[in-house]
C-alpha cells in the first residue's frame, strides 16, 4: 500500500513539474522500495519507475491511451524478472488449494508445473500493470482536485482506446495463447488497457444516461463475483467500443436541452 501512494506522489509531481523534480521525489520515495528490492522483491521499484514513465508520457501527450499502452507493454516485458522463489511459492499454494478441494493430484507433472508457473508469472505482471495504472490514476485525480476540478472525471468518462491499438491488443489477447503457451505470462498485462477502457465505458454511459450510481455498484459486484467470465466480456466490449464509439452515439442521440 505504501509504495502505491509513494508512486502516486511521484506521478503527481512529474505531471505538474516535469521529469527533473519528479526524479528528485522519486529518489527519496524509492528508498523503502530499494530495501524491498534488496530482499528480492522488485515490484515496488518497478511500480515507481513505471508510474514516472507513464506520467511523463501523459504530461507530454495529454492522451491516456499512450501511457496505458506503454504501461501494459512494460508489464508484459517484465514478466520474466519476477523472483523465481515468489513464483514457486504461489504455484505451491495454488496446487495445495487444488488438492484440498479434490481437484488436483498429490504431485504436479512437469507440464502442469510449467503451465501454473506461466499463469502465476502472468498474474504478477497483471498485478504490476494494475498497480501502475492505479497509481497514475490517483496522481491525475489529485492533480485535477487541486488545479482542475472535474477534469479527471471528464477525461475518464471519455477514454476510449484508438482502433489500431485495440485491434492489436485484441488479437494478441485472444490468439497468442493458442499459438504459444509462453504467451500466458504476458497476455494478462496486455489485457489491462482493454479492461480499463471498458470500465471507462461503463462510467461514461452511466453519466450520459444520468443513471443512478447503483448501476456502478452492481457492475463492480458482478465483476467481483463473476471474475474471469466478466473479464473476457469486458475485453470484448472495449474492443467493440473502439469500432463504434458507443458514448459518442449516445450523446448524438440525446435530444437537445432547452
Amino acid at each position: 500500500m505504501f509504495f502505491w501512494v509513494a508512486a502516486a506522489v511521484v506521478g503527481l509531481i512529474t505531471l505538474r513539474r516535469g521529469s527533473r523534480e519528479g526524479s528528485q521525489v522519486m529518489l527519496w520515495g524509492s528508498l523503502p522500495a530499494v530495501f524491498w528490492l534488496s530482499q528480492g522483491d522488485p515490484i515496488p521499484v518497478a511500480v515507481i519507475l513505471g508510474v514516472m514513465l507513464m506520467a511523463l508520457i501523459l504530461r507530454a501527450t495529454v492522451d491516456w491511451s499512450k501511457p496505458l499502452l506503454a504501461g501494459a507493454v512494460l508489464g508484459a516485458a517484465l514478466s520474466s524478472i519476477w523472483p523465481p522463489q515468489l513464483v514457486a511459492e504461489i504455484v505451491n499454494v495454488l496446487h495445495s488449494l487444488a488438492v484440498a478441494a479434490g481437484e488436483g493430484d498429490a504431485s504436479l507433472s512437469n507440464q502442469q508445473e510449467e503451465f501454473l508457473t506461466l499463469v502465476v508469472m502472468g498474474a504478477i505482471s497483471a498485478f504490476y500493470t494494475v498497480a501502475v495504472f492505479g497509481s497514475l490514476v490517483l496522481a491525475r485525480w489529485w492533480q485535477a482536485v487541486e488545479f482542475n476540478p472535474g477534469g479527471f472525471q471528464k477525461e475518464f468518462h471519455q477514454f476510449r482506446l484508438p482502433l489500431i491499438p485495440a485491434l492489436v491488443l485484441g488479437a494478441v489477447v485472444f490468439l497468442s495463447a493458442e499459438i504459444d503457451i509462453e504467451a500466458l505470462k504476458w497476455v494478462p498485462a496486455l489485457s489491462v488497457p482493454l479492461v480499463f477502457a471498458c470500465i471507462a465505458l461503463v462510467h461514461g454511459v452511466v453519466a450520459i444516461k444520468q443513471l443512478s450510481s447503483t448501476w456502478l455498484t452492481v457492475f463492480y459486484v458482478l465483476l467481483f463475483i463473476m471474475g474471469r467470465s466478466l473479464y473476457v466480456f469486458m475485453i470484448f466490449m472495449a474492443f467493440l467500443d473502439s469500432f463504434w464509439d458507443f458514448r459518442g452515439r449516445l450523446v448524438n442521440q440525446k435530444p437537445p436541452q432547452d
